[in-house]
C-alpha cells in the first residue's frame, strides 16, 4: 500500500469507474485494475461490488475510504509544511451555493494571483454535508452556515467571516404558496420551514431546486416562495409580481479540523479574514 495506490483507490470510489478514473488520472486502465486488485488481495477484502457498469464501494470499501482519505490529506499536510513559505499542493474547499456566488469569486481571483502552485477543488453542497466531509477529511475546510442553536464540532476549528441578511420571496398576490429550497442538510432552509411553519399561507410539501436560479424561477411561476441571503438576491433578476420580507440573519464561518494546518489553508484564511463584514 502506498500514496499512489491510495490515490487510485479514491478516484475510483469517486468515479464509480475504472474507465473515468484511468482518464482522469492519465493511466491505462489496466494499471488502475492491476492495483485495485494488489490493494484488496494486501487487505484480504473486497472493495468494490462490481457490477455490470458502475462499480460502487462495498460497506468493507467505505470503511477504507475513510481512512484513505485521513493518510492522503495528512500526506499532503506533511508535503505542505516543508515548504512553509511557498504555498503548493492541493487545497480541497466546500461551501454554500450562496457563498460561492457571492463572496467567493473575487477571492478566489486574488487567491490564484498569490498562490498560482496551489491546486484548488471548491465543492458546493449544503452545510450539513460539508461538515460531515470536512470531518472525514475528504475536504480541507468549507464556508458553512450553522443550524439556530447547533452546538459545534468538538473536531472542528470555526472562523465567523459573513453577516446575511436573510429575505423571503414571494409572489405578490398569491393566496397560499409552496416553499421552493435546496436539499435537506441547508441551513437556510431549515430557518425558512422554521419561519414558514407560522405562516397559513404556505403549504406543507416543500419543492427542492438545485439553484437558486432554479428557486427565482419557482417563484416566478407564482406558486412559491423561497429564502435566501440578500448578497445573493443582488446578484440576481428579481422576478415581476414578488415582494420581499427580511426574515432574520445568519452567520457564515470558514471551518477546518483541529490540527490541521498548510500554508495553502493559511492564505486562504488571511483572504477571507480580509473580506469579512464581521
Amino acid at each position: 500500500m502506498n500514496h499512489t495506490t491510495l490515490q487510485i483507490f479514491k478516484t475510483v470510489a469517486e468515479e464509480q469507474s475504472v474507465t473515468r478514473a484511468a482518464k482522469l488520472l492519465g493511466r491505462a486502465q489496466s494499471n488502475i485494475t492491476t492495483r485495485i486488485h494488489q490493494l484488496e488481495e494486501e487487505l484480504g477484502v473486497e472493495l468494490f461490488a462490481r457490477g455490470n457498469k458502475k462499480m460502487p464501494l462495498s460497506p468493507a470499501g467505505e470503511r477504507f475510504l475513510t481512512y484513505a482519505l485521513k493518510i492522503l490529506s495528512l500526506a499532503e499536510e506533511a508535503r505542505q509544511a516543508l515548504h512553509p513559505a511557498t504555498p503548493g499542493g492541493n487545497l480541497r474547499m466546500g461551501a454554500m451555493d450562496a457563498t460561492a456566488a457571492s463572496r467567493l469569486p473575487p477571492l478566489l481571483t486574488r487567491f490564484h494571483a498569490q498562490c498560482p502552485e496551489v491546486i484548488l477543488t471548491l465543492k458546493t453542497q449544503p452545510s450539513r454535508q460539508l461538515t460531515l466531509q470536512v470531518l472525514d477529511a475528504a475536504l480541507d475546510c468549507a464556508l458553512v452556515c450553522l443550524p439556530q442553536g447547533a452546538s459545534p464540532a468538538e473536531d472542528l476549528e470555526y472562523l465567523p467571516l459573513f453577516q446575511e441578511q436573510l429575505v423571503l420571496v414571494l409572489p405578490a398576490d398569491r393566496q397560499r404558496f409552496r416553499f421552493a429550497a435546496f436539499a435537506e442538510g441547508c441551513t437556510y432552509r431549515a430557518m425558512g420551514e422554521a419561519y414558514l411553519a407560522q405562516s397559513e399561507a404556505a403549504e406543507s410539501e416543500i419543492q427542492d431546486v438545485g439553484s437558486y436560479h432554479a428557486m427565482l424561477a419557482c417563484i416566478a411561476s407564482g406558486g412559491y416562495a423561497g429564502i435566501l441571503p440578500q448578497s445573493v438576491l443582488d446578484t440576481l433578476t428579481l422576478p415581476e409580481a414578488s415582494q420581499v420580507r427580511p426574515v432574520g440573519q445568519a452567520v457564515t464561518q470558514l471551518i477546518w479540523r483541529k490540527g490541521y494546518a498548510s500554508p495553502a489553508l493559511d492564505k486562504m484564511r488571511q483572504l477571507l479574514t480580509s473580506a469579512s463584514d464581521l
